[in-house]
């Protein structure tokens, strides 16, 4: 006498969890919008960029993800994750290949006295702007697709080479000044 509503008999798999989760937004808005707030006020609160208050650091983080949210709704949010994640990915391992290469170049030119005394930051920031441009250089010459979306993110990899090579010219000099003295 297994009698009752219809929709209570129907079988409940993880296929059907998922679809209803889709059908809410959750992986279109809600989950997109979890991800950016909590990666951007982790980054204020840590580092207290803008304030030192959560609170002041809580608004500017809703803001932006509500911006970035808004800006993809506008543009087709898959493509713009598919997109910006696929880029960004491939720029994370051009850059890791590249400190990597950088790190055994340095020391080892420094090891074997190639780097004269007080020079080493020149030579880190030399350093770093080489090793990024060879393997730059290395990703954006590869087959399609990655050549393609090697191609998209150089400009962005040598930026941020640049900004290291900088920061790495100041703070390799610092370090020298500080224990000679």
């Amino acid at each position: 006498m297994a009698t009752g509503n219809p929709t209570l008999n129907q079988t409940f798999n993880i296929s059907t969890g998922v679809s209803q989760l889709q059908e809410l937004g959750l992986f279109n808005y809600i989950l997109p919008f979890g991800i950016f707030f909590a990666l951007m006020f982790g980054i204020l609160d840590k580092y207290h960029v803008v304030s030192k208050d959560r609170k002041i650091n809580a608004l500017i983080s809703f803001l932006t993800s509500a911006f970035v949210l808004l800006y993809a709704y506008i543009n087709e949010i898959e493509w713009f994750f598919a997109l910006f994640y696929t880029k960004m990915a491939i720029a994370l391992v051009i850059m890791l290949f590249a400190i990597t290469l950088a790190v055994f170049v340095f020391r080892g030119l420094k090891e074997n006295g190639v780097i004269p005394a007080g020079k080493e930051n020149v030579w880190s920031a030399a350093t770093i702007m080489i090793a990024t441009m060879v393997v730059n250089a290395a990703f954006v010459a590869a087959p399609e697709p990655l050549g393609t979306w090697a191609l998209d993110v150089s400009s962005i990899v040598i930026g941020l080479a640049f900004l290291g090579a900088v920061a790495s010219f100041f703070t390799t000099g610092k370090g020298g000044k500080e224990e000679s003295g």
